[in-house]
């Protein structure tokens, strides 16, 4: 997992392209800020947020959004290439960020790139 202390995008998406990922899961995307970038990048962009407001708004932006509690992911295991998760940790107790991480881990790829921004 890649632990970032600020957020850097620009370098996950250079790190992605560079080892030839093409779709990252966003967790606790927001109104989609990030997944304008990602798309603009030509990566393919599929994002969750347990708020159904930044959904609608993220959905109206064109962007494949939908609602998700970020410690029970809809997704198969070993879905994503990459994981970009922003948010996810912000405001969680000790025991609640270990299952959002749990579940960030489950949803990658083996060996796929996480990027947590630490709160």
């Amino acid at each position: 997992m890649t632990l970032l202390t600020e957020t850097s995008l620009e370098p996950f998406i250079a790190l992605l392209k560079a080892q030839g990922r093409h779709a990252v899961l966003d967790v606790c995307c927001g109104p989609g800020d990030d997944g304008l970038r990602f798309v603009q990048a030509g990566i393919h962009y599929t994002g969750v947020d347990p708020f159904d407001g930044n959904v609608r708004y993220a959905m109206a932006r064109r962007l494949s959004v939908s609602v998700a509690d970020p410690t029970r992911l809809p997704f198969a295991a070993n879905t994503f290439p990459a994981v970009w998760a922003v948010q996810s940790l912000e405001g969680l107790t000790a025991d609640q960020a270990e299952d959002v991480v749990r579940e960030l881990e489950r949803v990658a790829e083996p060996g796929a790139p996480i990027a947590v921004v630490l709160p």
